[in-house]
């Protein structure tokens, strides 16, 4: 029997379905786990969630800072503030790109804390990637920054990216305007800025990199990777960098994204998420009208026209595993409570809609891929499609269509605010790729098939159609980064430190496909056991931070501290022997 004729029966059993009923722990959804680990984002959902994000810290007169990146936390603000002070930025460091006429320089946003600085003490510079600066201020109170200035006597500043916050060139975000965001363009950004920033109140202060005091590059994801590339292309200016969960390989079809989450997260949770993907894709293959309006009905989603827009809505609650961290206040345990959902034991049969034990038999034989007790099985799709119902579809305003909500065909809007999705969404669609779907036939996948980068890769061309003086390419350039090293990326003086369970992991030097490599205070090499997503860039003031973290901030001060003595001890050395 043909695949399309197997599943044909199930056709008159969908009915049935929707009858079932399930219990549903809480899940919050946000608009930045909605970029981060959908496949697709859609884009008017988006813009929903956000709203509704702005106007909840505004009622609660929080100065709440949301973090709009694919691959960031979101942390609140710490108090005290710290002041916001601009750089004179050139537009353009490229002559092939020049700037606009009568206009050189824009204002690139930036925060400091000088509280530990001693004479002759070194500058960490955290760059704030593709979010807004603000969102990495607690690194400066408690996280990374103030961890190593504390050990060192040296100054922490965060260092906004072009294209977000506060911080562009232009007015206005057309193609022709992006003609400016390139890595190496930013990459220049914290070059010149270490060569010519004199920090109100200590203009005194000589900070020249290299000759003056040792400038370290810290970042995490994209940044991290931005540090890594930093430390190989600008010696001479940053004296050592820190790569956390650095993504230095551009990859076009990134489906191994959800490797890390099938491999690490509870395996009773896959086993039946993969089934039920399988089972999903199996009956829209049917191409049967009456099954595919059951089944999208039946998860609370019936007037999603395209099936793609409906499968990527189910991938939804995967974009809070990337959103989980050491710390519960930060991080996110809805992964685990959508987990519990379709893990949770089935009660009597008579509680599930009144499927008799026949139906449950037939669902066996029609589902061959189905454990032999196909009643768990059967109420954790029960569960799944409740969950659908009520933590999905509900997140679509009354008011608004569902394929408005889920859709993926409209991707407009060209003003400064809509920086959040869009800035990112330019970068990849240019260098880095990253177009996340379900994983090649004949590999296990939690994410349906049907979604292909040509699916995936569709905002490309609606979001960012060609205008005068640029346009984006066919295919991401992914060249433009991986001619730095790739996988192979490794220099003195650049610590790599990674997550084990980290979604991004087959993208770094950590990755299965990368070489092996020792770990050196020279060539730091780390993995956190069971870390996600730049676990070590946050901290804590009462120090209560589990024993993984603390173990890593101390290795972290450790190498530092060896970098710093051999800057201190330079001119002990050959005359330029130190610039390897």
């Amino acid at each position: 029997m043909s695949n399309s004729n197997r599943w044909r029966p199930l056709a008159s059993l969908l009915p049935l379905l929707l009858l079932a009923q399930a219990s549903l722990a809480t899940l919050a959804i946000t608009s930045t786990e909605l970029q981060k680990g959908v496949p697709a984002l859609p884009l008017s959902l988006y813009r929903h969630l956000r709203r509704a994000e702005q106007q909840q810290a505004l009622a609660l007169a929080t100065p709440t800072f949301l973090d709009d990146a694919s691959s960031q936390l979101t942390f609140a603000a710490p108090a005290p503030a710290y002041q916001a002070h601009y750089f004179d930025q050139l537009i353009s460091h490229d002559p092939e790109v020049p700037p606009p006429a009568g206009k050189t320089t824009f204002r690139q946003r930036y925060w400091f804390d000088a509280g530990y600085y001693k004479k002759g003490g070194p500058v960490f510079l955290l760059d704030g990637g593709e979010t807004d600066g603000a969102g990495r201020l607690p690194f400066l109170k408690e996280g990374i920054l103030r961890i190593l200035s504390e050990a060192t006597g040296g100054i922490g500043i965060v260092f906004e990216h072009r294209y977000y916050g506060e911080s562009f060139p232009v007015d206005d975000l057309s193609t022709d305007s992006f003609r400016y965001l390139t890595t190496m363009q930013s990459l220049q950004d914290g070059a010149y800025f270490a060569e010519n920033v004199k920090l109100p109140g200590l203009e005194d202060v000589k900070l020249t990199p290299n000759k003056h005091a040792a400038w370290f590059y810290y970042g995490g994801s994209y940044a991290g990777a931005k540090a890594a590339f930093a430390r190989k292309l600008f010696p001479d200016v940053w004296w050592g960098a820190i790569a956390s969960s650095a993504v230095t390989a551009a990859i076009v079809d990134y489906w191994e994204y959800y490797e890390p989450i099938r491999l690490h997260a509870p395996s009773a949770c896959i086993d039946l998420l993969q089934n039920h993907t399988s089972v999903i894709d199996s009956l829209l293959a049917l191409d049967n009208p009456l099954v595919t309006t059951s089944l999208k009905s039946y998860f609370g989603l019936p007037n999603i026209t395209l099936d793609t827009d409906f499968v990527n809505a189910l991938s939804i609650p995967l974009g809070s595993w990337q959103a989980r961290n050491w710390d519960s206040e930060v991080g996110s345990s809805a992964f685990f409570d959508f987990c519990d959902t379709l893990t949770a034991d089935p009660e009597e049969v008579t509680k599930l809609g009144g499927l008799t034990t026949t139906v449950l038999e037939f669902v066996a034989q029609a589902f061959p891929s189905w454990p032999k007790d196909p009643r768990k099985t059967f109420a954790s799709f029960s569960a799944y499609a409740a969950y659908s119902k009520d933590k999905i579809a509900s997140m679509c305003p009354e008011d608004e269509e569902q394929d408005d909500c889920f859709g993926t065909d409209a991707y407009g809007g060209d003003g400064l605010e809509e920086a959040p999705w869009k800035s990112w969404s330019y970068q990849f669609c240019t260098e880095w790729g990253y177009f996340m779907g379900g994983a090649p036939e004949g590999h296990p996948s939690i994410v349906s098939r049907l979604i292909g980068t040509d699916y995936t890769a569709q905002i490309c061309e609606k979001a960012f159609p060609p205008g005068k003086l640029n346009s984006v390419p066919s295919t991401p350039n992914t060249t433009a980064i991986n001619q730095w090293g790739s996988f192979k990326l490794q220099h003195s003086r650049l610590a790599f430190i990674d997550g084990s369970d980290d979604p991004w992991l087959y993208a770094t030097p950590h990755s299965p496909h990368a070489p092996n490599r020792t770990d050196t205070i020279k060539r730091p090499f780390k993995v956190i056991s069971g870390g996600v997503h730049h676990w070590d860039e946050n901290g804590r003031l009462d120090g209560d931070v589990p024993k993984a973290i603390r173990k890593v901030h101390e290795d972290e001060v450790e190498f530092v501290k060896a970098w710093v003595k051999e800057w201190e001890e330079r001119g002990r050395w050959k005359t330029g022997a130190w610039r390897d």
